[in-house]
């Protein structure tokens, strides 16, 4: 955390900006994905309309990879080694949270999985042994315990009652936040030396590939074929706007940001995922319960990247013999 503090006191002001936007691009984009998978969700299963998806990122990805990163697609390439598990942990993600969104309203399904903020600073401790610092901070812990405390009321169906609906589509939902927090943990430390765009298009090569054995064996891949041009010109755009174009933005203003300042500015979405769901469909509406939940859920996990940014300025790196 010390070290991407002083990292981002060395980036100049170009650099900054130009992080900064792809960060607002990425938080914009990835505010329209469930309301891209509620719109698909009758012309395909979530086998078949994840390969449409991914495909096409794919593809797109792999042509911008071969015009202007050659050299660092080859070289990211021959690592699949090291990518190919993140790949797998991409494929059971985006089949949880694109299944999940077939039973669960965007907002929801957008607000439930912020929890994931939290999570993030707990598998960064689990797998690389960082955050120490945030995790004993007191935000962290009153976050931590404001985030749960909102969830509930997210998750409650009964505006005269707390107890959340665990339903199938809300279980998909806290997977998706595990899930997710487990993939930008490993992606950040990936990128520290392996460009952004040639990482996710092999990364999404691999899922891809993944995504067509699942989806030939549990989906109906006839569907892709009978969706017809305009569900399929859909399909195209919500593979290139919230993955092809979205995580390679995030990854880099990630690299050059830190994690802690790209989690508190995705918690816009919601907000975002609710607007645009409202025009297109008019019945989508929180209880005042529910608008309750989301609040503590949104100061919660703000709290919790207060932590990440306030340890980060304070902590002192160890040397690697201490860690």
């Amino acid at each position: 955390m010390a070290a991407s503090t002083s990292k981002l006191k060395s980036l100049g002001t170009g650099q900054k900006v130009l992080a900064g936007l792809a960060l607002a691009y990425a938080s914009f984009a990835w505010s329209l994905t469930p309301i891209f998978i509620r719109l698909l969700s009758h012309s395909y299963d979530p086998f078949t309309q994840i390969v449409m998806r991914y495909g096409t990122a794919a593809i797109v990805l792999t042509v911008v990879c071969l015009t202007f990163y050659r050299a660092e697609f080859l070289c990211a390439l021959r690592q699949s080694r090291r990518i190919l598990p993140l790949a797998l942990v991409i494929v059971c993600h985006q089949y949880v949270w694109t299944a999940a969104n077939y039973g669960a309203t965007p907002t929801v399904a957008q607000l439930t999985t912020k929890l994931s903020i939290v999570l993030v600073v707990v598998f960064s401790f689990i797998m690389f042994h960082e955050e120490r610092a945030v995790i004993r901070h007191p935000y962290y812990l009153i976050g931590t315990l404001l985030s749960l405390a909102g969830m509930t009321g997210v998750l409650a169906k009964d505006p005269y009652s707390l107890v959340p609906n665990l339903d199938r589509f809300a279980l998909l939902l806290l997977m998706t936040a595990l899930l997710w927090a487990v993939y930008v943990v490993w992606a950040k430390h990936l990128v520290g030396d392996i460009d952004p765009v040639p990482l996710f298009t092999v990364l999404a090569l691999w899922a891809t590939l993944g995504f067509i054995v699942l989806a030939v064996a549990l989906g109906d891949m006839h569907r892709i074929v009978d969706a017809g041009p305009r569900v399929t010109a859909i399909a195209i755009v919500s593979g290139i706007i919230p993955i092809a174009l979205a995580h390679p933005a995030y990854h880099h203003a990630q690299r050059a940001l830190g994690a802690a300042l790209c989690s508190s500015l995705n918690l816009m979405n919601p907000l975002l995922t609710y607007a645009f769901a409202l025009l297109i469909w008019p019945d989508e509406h929180l209880m005042p319960s529910q608008w309750a939940g989301a609040a503590v859920l949104l100061a919660g996990t703000l709290l919790v990247t207060l932590a990440a940014q306030r340890a980060g300025r304070h902590v002192i790196e160890l040397p690697a013999s201490d860690r």
